[in-house]
């Protein structure tokens, strides 16, 4: 008895895919790859087409000129316009070259006409795209990622109804344009923002907000309706055009900064769930300038604050180590601090100052009862620092760890490091478990 054959037909395993299989394995391939599955079988001829994932990536303009990839980018335009079935839910579009390609604005205008819910549009470095007014009337959009884009809000925007997620990197806008998006986005929970051009003013009102990651140039910020922020960080420090300086020649006004449009109290006010805190100096010397004496601690007790990140502050001036001060004693639940110390000048004249403010804390029964974590870098052992290293040794009665890192300033630094250590293992520990590491 012979053994039967199976028929090439019921080998054809490829063809005999579900759908649902087919759709997975087309979203997981470059667009290039994904268009040659047509000639699979007649099951797969046009299967791409109705894929709702789209991604242009690197793969596709890989060693081609600028002429050849606004060639091909057409012709991929052509095939999207005529062979297209369905709703287009997520994109992924990278443009290489310096250069403005209309075929953009005709891409993102059908992405809007067709139910697109994550957008991420990374464009090069060199002189930036404007960003077409058709992607404001995106309804369904979910996730927006911009990059090297100028947005100019039409005026017909009425909003991102479904928005959650805004993520806006070397983006030209102005403050008026910036403000009037975030409050049209009543559901945005995670907010990204690298404004490259330089902002006053700005604020924010987002009343589901949970994540803020700001690195921008900016004299003032203010939080008017976040309940929920949880975690918040304005370093302008993490963006490439360098730290923000708070008066900067002409183009700032003076008054302005001096006044601070968002005091310290108002500041932290208006962040009643904030968890971990991320600070550069240059917002904590604005939030200071707006009140005339720096609070022993806040009207309102930060409950649920957990982790502090404050960069670039000097544990040697007097009104840093006032508000740090506030700021701890505000926290009752503090956990972790880290602080990056501003230590290149080692002689200023208010070092003993800050030294006396510290030392009187002893008497004011400071107690850091959950604070397990601190980690100081750039310290040079000036008497400030040295006594706010002591002031925390002992009233944390559950520290479990200090890491010091010195400023390495020149050949000297190896007897700093041996006069910091020697020094602090002379301080009382609150916590026998204390541990001092550099």
């Amino acid at each position: 008895m012979t053994e039967e054959v199976p028929s090439r037909r019921s080998c054809d395993r490829i063809s005999n895919l579900p759908i649902n299989a087919i759709d997975d394995i087309l979203t997981r391939l470059p667009l290039r790859d994904a268009v040659r599955t047509s000639i699979l079988s007649r099951k797969w001829r046009y299967a791409w087409a109705k894929v709702l994932k789209l991604t242009l990536d690197e793969s596709l303009w890989k060693d081609l000129s600028t002429r050849e990839v606004r060639v091909k980018l057409g012709r991929i335009l052509l095939h999207l316009f005529s062979l297209r079935q369905g709703p287009i839910k997520e994109c992924r579009i990278f443009i290489p070259k310096s250069k403005y390609f209309p075929e953009v604005d005709n891409l993102i205008f059908f992405l809007s006409r067709n139910g697109i819910e994550y957008l991420v549009l990374e464009l090069p470095k060199g002189e930036k795209y404007k960003l077409p007014s058709s992607i404001f009337t995106s309804s369904k959009m979910r996730h927006l990622t911009l990059q090297y884009c100028v947005i100019n809000l039409p005026t017909t925007f009425q909003a991102f109804g479904k928005l959650l997620r805004l993520q806006l990197f070397n983006v030209s806008i102005s403050e008026k344009h910036l403000e009037k998006l975030i409050s049209r986005c009543p559901l945005l929970e995670n907010m990204e923002l690298d404004i490259s051009n330089p902002l006053n003013y700005i604020q924010v009102n987002a009343p589901n907000l949970k994540f803020f990651n700001f690195g921008s140039k900016i004299i003032s910020i203010c939080f008017k309706n976040t309940p929920l922020l949880a975690e918040l960080s304005i370093m302008a420090d993490n963006v490439n055009h360098g730290p923000v300086e708070l008066i900067v020649g002409d183009d700032v006004n003076r008054d302005f900064v001096e006044r601070g449009t968002c005091n310290l109290v108002e500041f932290f006010g208006s962040l009643p769930s904030i968890k971990n805190l991320r600070l550069e100096n240059f917002i904590i010397k604005t939030l200071i300038a707006g009140i005339d004496e720096i609070p022993m601690k806040l009207p309102m007790p930060l409950l649920n604050l957990k982790k502090i990140y404050l960069f670039d502050i000097c544990l040697s001036g007097v009104d840093d180590i006032r508000f740090l001060l506030c700021l701890i004693k505000s926290s009752p639940y503090l956990e972790e601090i880290v602080i990056i110390n501003e230590a290149i000048n080692n002689e200023r004249g208010d070092d003993l100052t800050a030294f006396k403010v510290l030392e009187a804390e002893y008497d004011s029964g400071i107690k850091l009862n959950r604070l397990t974590k601190v980690r100081l870098i750039d310290i040079n052992g000036t008497k400030a620092e040295m006594e706010f290293i002591k002031l925390l040794l002992a009233t944390s009665p559950v520290l479990e760890k200090m890491m010091i890192s010195p400023f390495y300033i020149g050949p000297e630094s190896p007897q700093t490091l041996v006069e910091i250590l020697m020094q602090a293992n002379t301080f009382q520990r609150a916590s026998p478990r204390a541990v001092v590491n550099f």
